[in-house]
Order: structure tokens, then sequence, then C-alpha cells
């Protein structure tokens, strides 16, 4: 996948939002469950606000948070990510989006995963519904609905990764596993723990642990290039830092501070219902 520079930076809230809504599995092959134990849990906190970086340029803000909540009468981790452009590339066309996860605990395994971009006035939905069980993903794009067979063992989105790695993130040189759905399947990743390096943080000079997930293909997040997170060493394990090195260039997401409103600019009636399904049937999504 490539983009011109211009487009880009232009759509900068497009661009960390293609990259994660982009891994997103459609076709999933078996993997075994190792790896994906609850004995450190999931991570709760926020909302955290981050600026986001392309080249050095700030071209787009987001939010993150975490928290534990029903979801259709079970108990679920659920992460949401809002984010929006920048004033200056706002003069040039607006955009705003979400996207959220959520987790079942027991398993960790993602249980759905939906984005909700608008882009250039354009409103473009995804959705996809994992039933383990049944061995079905339901997936929903822009109104059209396919039903997928799964049978892929636990697996998590790009967002739930990234929160539960940090829970199993431990000393420098220590490496562990994890699942995730990409857009090639349900794969393997190996993620090693770095040693500290010190950084100058919204709240002063800190000592940040490095995580680089890996993967055999070294593609992540649908992109080839290197991906590594920056987490406080500490109990709360505060993501600060987000680094894609793509090929089209450097992309960060750098921690500001707690998060007083969402990136998401539009209003509920902006956002609106998504379309009504027009197809459904059987089989791999085109």
């Amino acid at each position: 996948m490539t983009r011109p520079v211009q487009s880009t930076l232009v759509g900068s809230l497009t661009v960390l939002a293609t990259i994660l809504v982009g891994a997103f599995v459609f076709r999933a092959a078996p993997q075994t469950p190792d790896g994906m134990g609850t004995a450190n849990g999931f991570l709760l906190d926020g909302p955290f606000a981050y600026s986001v970086e392309y080249l050095g340029v700030t071209c787009g803000h987001m939010t993150l948070e975490s928290r534990l909540e029903d979801y259709r009468g079970r108990p679920a981790y659920h992460v949401v990510m809002t984010a929006r452009n920048s004033k200056f590339f706002n003069k040039i066309y607006r955009a705003d989006g979400r996207i959220e996860s959520w987790v079942d605990p027991e398993t960790m395994t993602t249980i759905a995963y939906e984005s909700d971009i608008t882009d250039k006035g354009e409103r473009k939905f995804r959705r996809y519904d994992i039933d383990r069980e049944k061995g079905v993903i339901r997936a929903e794009k822009h109104g059209e609905v396919t039903m997928i067979p799964y049978d892929g063992g636990p697996a998590l989105d790009p967002l739930a990764f990234v929160y539960r790695g940090r829970t199993l993130a431990n000393k420098a040189g220590e490496r562990f596993s994890l699942n995730l759905m990409t857009d090639k399947g349900v794969i393997r990743t190996e993620s090693l723990v770095g040693e500290l390096k010190k950084f100058r943080t919204y709240d002063g000079k800190r000592e940040l642990q490095r995580v680089q997930p890996m993967t055999e293909d070294g593609e992540m997040f649908s992109e080839k290039g290197e991906f590594v997170y920056w987490i406080d060493p500490g109990p709360a394990r505060t993501l600060y830092h987000l680094d894609f090195k793509l090929g089209f260039g450097r992309l960060r997401a750098k921690l500001k501070g707690p998060a007083s409103e969402l990136a998401d600019r539009r209003t509920e009636a902006e956002r609106g219902d998504p379309e009504p399904a027009q197809k459904l049937e059987i089989g791999n999504e085109e």
C-alpha cells in the first residue's frame, strides 16, 4: 500500500486510522492460543490526548482510553481511539474518526471491532463481529454485509494488541507472543522488550521502555516497516509513544497528557446511523 506524501499530510487522521483499520482480518487461518493467557489482564486508563506527527510536522490529534463495561449482556474490555486532523490541515478539509475494540476478558480475544471515519464529508463505516463458537465473522463495510467463515484461534485487533502487549512487557531482553488479526489472516507475532531510554515528555524527563512487535514477513498493521511503542516501565505501563517507520515516512503519536475532550469533533447527529445492510452473502469479501 502506497500513498503520495501530499495526501498523507492532508489526510493525517486517515493515515493512522488506515494503518489500524486496514490490518483487520478478512480470512483467518487456524492458530494455537499460546501467549494469550489472562494472568496479567488488560490495562484500563485514559482518556489520554496524543499529537500525531508525520515527518516531524503535527498533522493530527487523537485520544485513547480503555474501560471494562457491559457488552451485550457480558463484560468486555472496551478500547476507544478518536482522531482528527490538525487546525492547519483542517483548512484544506476536515477529517474525524473513531475506532473501537471490544475484547472478551476470559479468552483475551476480540469480539467486535468498529471504524467510523468521516473524510472530506464522506462517511466510511466498517464493523466486524467475531463469533468463535459459530466460526463466523459478520463483516459490514459501507452498508454491505458479508458472513465470513472463521477458523482462527484467539487473536486481537490492532488496538487491543497494543493494550494487551503493555501488560506482558517486562524486563529488557524478554520476549512474548501474541496472535494478531491481519488482512492476511491470524498471524503470530513476537514482541521484543528493549532497554530503557530517556525521553523528554509532557510531565518531565522519563525513562521509557521500548517494545517492538515483529512478524516473520516484516509487515505490521498492513504496512511494511517497523512499529515500536514506548511505555512507562512502572505499574501503570502508560503508553507514551507510538512510532511507525513506514515506506512513505515516519509517523509518530506522542502523549500530551490527560484528555479534556475527545478528538473526534462530530456530534452524534453528524455521525448518524450507518447505512442499512444492502447485501448478505457467504464467502470472502472482495
